[in-house]
C-alpha cells in the first residue's frame, strides 16, 4: 500500500521514529481527553513505519537506538508495530495484513491512557489490586477503538487479547487456545519482545537472545507457535557481528549462531572462544552498539 504522497517517503528511519512517536503521543493524550481517534493519522504513519522495515537486520539497530528516546508507553507502541510489520513480512502475509498489523501495535496500549499514572508508572512491585488495575487496560481499549468505524475489529481484538495466552493464563478473560485471531497472536510476541528489551519503572532491559529464549519457552502452550517459533529462529541471526557483553563481564563478538540453538551463539573474546551452547553457565547480557 502506497504512503501518502503528502508525506516524505525518503525520511531517514530516526526522522519516522521521531514523527510517529509524537503521532502516538497525540492520540493517546486525545483518547485520554475523550476525543475520537483519527483514524487517517495512525495510517498514515503505519504507511511510513512500513517503507522502514525491510532490512531486519539494521531495524533491529535502530530500534536499540530508539530504546530510550520517550516515555516507554509511546516507544513501546512504535517499537510493536515495526516487530508486527516485520513478522507480518516474514510470514508472507499480504500488504493489507500487514498494515493491519503495523495498526494494531500502534493501538494495542491505547487503554493504558486510563490507568492512574501511580499504578502505571509504579517502580516497585504491583499490589494484587494494582495488577487488577493494569489489566483493565485491555478492555479499555477495547471499548475505546471500536467507537470508531475506521477502526476494524482485528485491531480492536488486538487490543483486547493481546495479553491471552493458550494454556488460559492470560488476561482479560483467561481464554484458553490459540484462536485469539492474527492480529492478536501477533501483537502478543511483538509486545513480549519489546517488553523484555527495554528498560521499564520496575525492571532493567535483557538481551534479545534472553527475550528469544522466552519467547522459545512461552510457545509451548501460551503463545501461538507458529508466529513466536518464526520470531525465534530469525531474531538472533541478526546479531552475528555483534559486539556483546556476556554474564562474566567479558566483552565479545558473536562470530556464529547455531540455527538449532540460535541463542547460545560462538563469542570470541580475545584469543578466546565461547561456545554458549556447550558452556550453559554463561548468557549474553547486552547487546553492545
Amino acid at each position: 500500500m502506497e504512503a501518502s504522497p503528502k508525506l516524505k517517503s525518503e525520511k531517514k528511519f530516526d526522522d519516522v521514529y521521531s514523527d510517529s512517536l509524537t503521532v502516538v503521543k497525540s492520540f493517546m493524550l486525545e483518547a485520554k481527553l475523550g476525543k475520537p481517534l483519527d483514524m487517517d493519522e495512525i495510517s498514515d504513519t503505519t504507511n511510513l513505519l512500513l517503507e522502514q522495515v525491510f532490512d531486519a537486520g539494521d531495524l533491529f539497530r535502530q530500534m536499540r537506538l530508539m530504546k530510550d528516546k520517550d516515555d516507554y508507553l509511546f516507544t513501546h507502541s512504535v517499537n510493536v508495530a515495526l516487530l508486527c510489520i516485520l513478522i507480518g513480512r516474514w510470514l508472507n502475509y499480504d500488504k493489507e495484513t500487514i498494515k493491519e498489523l503495523g495498526e494494531a501495535g500502534l493501538v494495542h496500549d491505547i487503554g493504558k491512557v486510563f490507568i492512574p499514572d501511580h499504578v502505571l508508572n509504579k517502580p516497585g512491585k504491583l499490589t494484587n489490586d494494582e495488577y487488577e488495575e493494569i489489566k483493565k487496560h485491555t478492555v479499555m481499549g477495547y471499548n475505546l477503538l471500536i467507537q470508531s468505524e475506521a477502526v476494524s475489529n482485528n485491531i480492536a481484538t488486538a487490543a483486547l487479547m493481546h495479553h491471552e495466552r493458550a494454556d488460559g493464563s492470560g488476561y482479560p478473560m483467561g481464554k484458553k487456545g490459540y484462536d485469539i485471531g492474527l492480529c492478536s497472536s501477533v501483537v502478543a510476541v511483538a509486545d513480549v519482545y519489546d517488553a523484555v528489551t527495554s528498560t521499564r519503572v520496575y525492571s532493567t532491559k535483557r538481551s534479545p537472545y534472553i527475550a528469544a529464549e522466552i519467547l522459545w519457552e512461552e510457545s509451548f502452550g501460551k503463545l501461538d507457535p507458529r508466529i513466536s517459533k518464526v520470531f525465534y529462529d530469525k531474531v538472533t541471526n541478526f546479531y552475528v557481528g555483534n559486539e556483546v557483553l556476556l554474564s562474566n563481564n567479558e566483552r565479545g563478538w558473536v562470530i556464529y549462531v547455531d540455527p538449532t540453538q540460535p541463542t547460545r551463539p560462538v563469542v570470541k573474546v580475545g584469543e578466546k572462544f565461547y561456545d554458549l551452547n556447550k558452556d550453559r553457565s554463561l548468557t549474553v547480557m547486552e547487546i553492545i552498539d
